[in-house]
């Protein structure tokens, strides 16, 4: 199933290049800012939202599928404190999309029958030790290794989603490590500013740039070695390339035409192929412009029209690594491309 919707993805991906138009293809439901952890850089929990019924999801996903999206990612907060989360999955796989859910693992072992259907489970790791429970809360590191037992054991492929800073950088080796030993994957992104994330700010600015530059520099130089590592050498050195890592993203406006981040990278295609829905039905282009970019909501404009609300939108670069592999992907290019179908392909199949 899911490398049928991957190759479908592929093809859909091809056909709107070519003709120039948007297509939503890949979908980010956030179902709560809800959460069972307090990591340092995440400031979800704070953000209480209103969230959408069971009823209401399920609408959402028959007008995403309606619309040819080939891919949901489930993530919150915590999804596993959905108690509907089994039905929203199920309508998802049954609609024929593939479905993704990003979890902390905590929940994970103790629900693991309400995720059989995944095509993918990602597990957040932000290092191969206790250090993790500093940063993501008591019992993290153990609960993860606990979930990709639970995951294993019941069929469910798992990689792991790790988010670096400056301050935690050195973590990469044994993290790569880690997947190694357990046979999963790995995508490797940065900390994102935010007002209660600390971990940037804990250095000089200098030298935490110069440590995120390092640390982004030598994974891309590990794509060609790790094949776990799931984004592409491109990605890594585009985001290593980033004058100012306090600063996420940036607008037209705030850029002259020749600027490096906007010249060397690929173009923005959030809103235009993928977008995010948050808890209370509201959309953003993407995660990066939660609360800053804001489209329709689905429940009041329906799917469609929350989404043409985002296609024209002023941010045209960021340093979110999941965000620029996509980028990419839907910009086809061809070493990144070329990376996906020899490299991880293989893995949906």
């Amino acid at each position: 199933m899911q490398l049928r919707n991957t190759v479908k993805l592929a093809g859909g991906m091809l056909k709107s290049a070519i003709l120039g138009k948007p297509s939503l293809k890949i979908v980010s439901l956030y179902l709560t800012y809800r959460c069972n952890q307090r990591c340092t850089y995440c400031g979800f929990p704070d953000m209480a939202m209103p969230e959408l019924t069971t009823s209401q999801w399920e609408n959402v996903i028959d007008q995403l599928a309606n619309l040819g999206c080939r891919r949901v990612g489930i993530l919150g907060g915590e999804p596993l404190l959905r108690s509907d989360l089994q039905a929203i999955i199920t309508h998802v796989k049954r609609r024929g999309m593939s479905c993704v859910l990003t979890s902390n693992g905590l929940l994970v072992p103790e629900q693991i029958e309400k995720l059989r259907q995944l095509d993918h489970l990602a597990l957040s790791l932000d290092s191969a030790g206790p250090e993790n429970d500093l940063l993501r809360g008591q019992g993290s590191y153990a609960a993860v290794k606990e979930a990709i037992a639970a995951a294993k054991a019941a069929g469910i492929a798992v990689k792991i989603n790790a988010v670096l800073a400056a301050n935690t950088a050195s973590n990469l080796d044994d993290l790569l490590s880690f997947v190694e030993e357990n046979e999963i994957y790995i995508t490797i992104n940065i900390a994102r500013r935010n007002p209660s994330e600390q971990l940037y700010f804990s250095a000089e600015p200098g030298d935490r740039d110069e440590k995120m530059r390092e640390m982004l520099t030598k994974t891309a130089r590990l794509t060609r070695s790790h094949s776990r590592i799931v984004f592409s050498e491109a990605s890594y050195l585009y985001a290593s390339q980033w004058k100012d890592f306090s600063i996420n993203r940036y607008q037209a406006d705030e850029l002259s035409s020749d600027a490096p981040c906007l010249i060397n990278g690929p173009r923005c295609q959030a809103g235009r192929f993928y977008m995010s829905i948050l808890p209370d039905g509201s959309t953003s282009p993407c995660v990066v412009t939660i609360g800053v970019i804001r489209g329709g909501n689905v429940i009041k404009d329906g799917v469609a029209g929350a989404w043409k609300s985002l296609v024209d939108h002023e941010c045209v670069a960021c340093n979110a690594l999941c965000l620029i592999e996509q980028n990419y992907l839907f910009s086809l290019h061809p070493r990144v491309l070329t990376n996906f179908v020899t490299r991880h392909l293989p893995r949906f199949s």
